[in-house]
């Protein structure tokens, strides 16, 4: 039967429900009724659910107010409409507040200036993705006029690019050769025999070729897809902050590398000498073995032509363009590049070179515009692996580009709309045969230097190719390759500068050196996709080594302040009597918390197993001590017999010893320095503050993130350890230490001297006179 006490707690009143009156709390009598105590208790437990129901109610309700405020921008109003399109579409903020008298001549001339660059490098850089050069023409046109659309920065060129184009010439090399060995060796193939068997002027023998060239662009324009598909995908998921793990000793290192790869594509065109084609590792060293084995038939024609190609830009460029002295007279510069063809298309025609000298020529340049194909996507479903690397270092090389404009320029960047941009470059581009785009780091720079002011400089630059396009192209037929490769070869200059990046990152940082070298041999003797994987890998290794290798040290206080600083680098500042500060310099998880354990005995020299058993060995010792006192005291009773054998003397030595060692009683954890713990962090934690806890030391933790602190409540941290040990700040953390030391020294001293024995004292045994009967008295202390 319940009792009086049973029901103590219970209130006076109860409401049934909202607006009901309250009932009078019955009396113990009447509790003590099983049917009216049974009543009670289910109006008791009836009233707990429904307030929990209620609290979580409104818990809901809050929840969903929040979530409302957090996508108040999902209403459709006409201001949030307003707002989407300004972002999805930038140049809509930008033609707002654009200026037709100050800023639009401006861009002409800028846009006329890139123009001129975009038709032989566009050419030029066709050649690197092995495929014909109004190719490239495509793709100095359609991704300039969709980025206008869609980028946020007003003064990268986007097209053609050197290093992005090798690396989609690489996959169209990969799935040409993977395409025929497939076409070779299929049971039901006669191709081959009826080849061998045609002439090459044939048109059995043409249109194969023809075929087979269509391959290489169905190849270009599939991993060009698959490129843009990614892009925007990470551009809509606001992935943008993964370039971060691209550093800019690892993209300069990987562009620096891939140079040399472009300079030795371009061999063959520049010296007339037949290479064979490799891929995978150690291609480039097979490639020059044909090289120097074929040296013997360089055409000296196209030899000539290409030196004096190459000196006539480097002199325009380098001695007038690039002069300083020259640049404040010119206000745009020398169009060398587009002079350097046209005269070579002027000699190769009246010289007729490709017919006497056997000069390699571009061909017959289709006039117009191509139609938009989507069946030229047909590899895009095994192309999308090989897609990463590029997808990665195209938008690597642009954004940091349009970054380093728009800080010139005081604007912001959006990385992610950049993602969206550029991604929609590539998925639509290939519709119209243009394959992967990039920004141009040469064109950039020179539409920034020559005064663009937005991206209407792309659309000028843009209508003077689409005229190339569609009036002019076939007047470039007898364009010799070598013109095009002597371009490139002098376009890479920027690129071969950079290995005096390595020199000064070996002055500044050993660690991003060697980043820089991984890099560059491996992308050099490697491929290039596996040269930016191990990149990648190699690049995240100083990362973890830093955190699971990081920094430690102790701290002391400087005199007259709340500030603690290194020991080592402050040596003013002095330790807290009693108490070690501790730092470690890094996130802990489960990596590098063995290491925190190792680190944290290293510096404060407290190693906890061993102070248990330096604990054991000095009780052991005070035992010995005492048992030497009692039997010195026996002798009075019994002079004869002997009291050896217990080591006093040398006992009594080590005990003073380890007295005189100062007595650490606290260690205080730096908290500021860690950004974030997981649950394994916190079990390793709660360990190491048992095992100190069982030698007399208390662990506290000061100045702790929110995010730490709490991952320790989630984690049940505070249901073994007291709250008062994790501090506000590290000054606090000390005063709790020193507060919780004195509280302990009081306790002890409140009960007393009778309960406390001096240094010195011992314990007196009361000995009956007969020595027969010891053992049967009893023993008072």
């Amino acid at each position: 039967m319940p009792t009086a006490d049973t029901y103590a707690y219970l209130p006076t009143g109860l409401d049934e429900g909202r607006g009901d009156r309250e009932e009078t709390a019955p009396s113990l009598l009447e509790l003590a009724k099983d049917n009216v105590g049974a009543q009670w208790r289910a109006k008791a437990r009836k009233k707990k659910k429904s307030a929990g129901s209620m609290r979580r109610n409104g818990i809901l309700k809050r929840s969903i107010l929040r979530l409302k405020d957090t996508c108040s921008f999902c209403h459709c109003s006409k201001s949030s409409c307003y707002n989407f399109l300004h972002y999805v579409f930038p140049f809509v903020r930008l033609l707002k507040g654009y200026s037709g008298l100050y800023d639009f001549p401006c861009d002409i001339i800028a846009g006329l200036t890139v123009g001129i660059m975009h038709i032989p490098q566009g050419m030029a850089y066709a050649l690197l993705t092995q495929l014909p050069p109004v190719y490239g023409l495509y793709t100095s046109f359609y991704p300039v006029i969709i980025y206008f659309l869609f980028g946020s920065s007003k003064h990268i060129s986007v097209g053609t690019f050197a290093v992005v184009s090798l690396m989609v010439g690489a996959v169209v090399d990969r799935g040409y050769v993977r395409f025929r060995r497939e076409e070779l060796l299929h049971p039901n193939n006669n191709m081959s025999l009826i080849l061998i068997e045609a002439n090459v002027t044939s048109p059995v023998y043409q249109k194969h070729m023809e075929d087979l060239e269509e391959i290489k662009v169905a190849y270009a324009m599939s991993v060009t897809f698959a490129v843009g598909i990614m892009q925007v995908l990470l551009g809509v998921l606001r992935l943008g902050f993964l370039t971060t793990f691209l550093s800019d000793p690892l993209i300069s290192g990987f562009t620096t590398g891939t140079a040399i790869h472009v300079f030795s594509s371009q061999i063959q065109s520049a010296f007339g000498v037949t290479i064979g084609r490799y891929n995978g590792p150690f291609k480039l060293i097979y490639a020059y073995r044909d090289f120097f084995a074929n040296i013997d038939q360089i055409n000296f024609v196209t030899m000539t032509a290409t030196i004096v190609a190459v000196l006539a830009i480097i002199f325009i460029k380098e001695g007038i363009n690039n002069n300083k002295s020259c640049r404040p007279r010119m206000k745009v510069p020398i169009p060398i590049e587009l002079l350097v063809i046209i005269g070579g298309t002027l000699l190769s025609h009246f010289l007729n070179l490709n017919s006497e000298f056997n000069v390699e020529v571009v061909g017959e340049l289709p006039r117009g515009l191509p139609k938009p194909d989507v069946t030229k996507l047909r590899f895009f479903p095994e192309l999308i692996g090989e897609a990463f690397a590029i997808c990665f270092t195209a938008f690597a090389i642009s954004f940091s580009m349009a970054k380093i404009l728009a800080d010139k320029h005081f604007y912001e960047i959006n990385p992610n709309q950049e993602l969206v941009a550029h991604g929609m470059c590539n998925v639509l581009g290939p519709i119209f045969s243009a394959f992967c785009s990039s920004a141009s780091l040469s064109r950039s720079m020179v539409q920034e230097n020559v005064g663009g002011k937005t991206q209407v400089s792309s659309l000028i630059s843009g209508g003077l190719v689409i005229i190339v396009l569609l009036s002019m192209g076939p007047l470039f037929k007898a364009l010799p390759n070598c013109i095009l490769a002597a371009i490139i070869l002098v376009s890479l200059k920027g690129l071969f500068t950079q290995i005096i990046e390595a020199r000064r990152l070996w002055k500044v940082s050993k660690i991003d050196f060697t980043v820089w070298l991984v890099v560059f041999v491996a992308t050099v003797l490697l491929d290039v996709d596996l040269g930016l994987l191990v990149g990648l890998v190699y690049n995240l290794v100083p990362v973890l080594l830093r955190t699971q290798r990081a920094y430690s040290c102790l701290l002391g206080n400087l005199a007259g302040t709340e500030a603690y600083m290194d020991k080592k680098v402050y040596p003013g500042a002095k330790d807290i009597p009693g108490i070690k500060i501790f730092r470690f310099e890094a996130p802990l998880y489960f990596a590098n918390m063995e290491h925190f354990r190792r680190q944290l005995i290293r510096d404060t020299g407290l190693d906890p197993q061993e102070l248990k058993r330096k604990k054991d060995r000095l009780r052991e010792a005070d035992v010995i001590l005492r048992h030497h006192q009692v039997c010195l005291d026996a002798q009075k009773s019994w002079p004869d017999v002997p009291c050896t054998g217990l080591g006093h003397e040398q006992t009594k030595s080590y005990m003073a010893k380890e007295e005189l060692k100062e007595e650490i009683h606290a260690i205080v954890i730096d908290g500021s320095t860690i950004q974030y713990v997981d649950s394994v962090t916190v079990k390793v934690l709660f360990e190491i503050v048992q095992s100190y806890k069982d030698v007399d030391i208390d662990i506290y933790l000061g100045e702790c993130k929110g995010t730490v602190r709490s991952m320790l409540e989630k984690s049940g941290f505070y249901t073994h350890i007291h709250r008062r040990h994790v501090c506000a700040t590290i000054h606090h953390a000390v005063m709790c230490a020193q507060r919780s030391k004195s509280v302990s020294m009081d306790t002890l001293g409140s009960y007393g001297s009778d309960y406390m024995l001096a240094e010195g004292d011992f314990v007196q045994v009361d000995l009956p006179d007969d020595a027969d009967d010891v053992a049967s008295q009893d023993i008072t202390l």
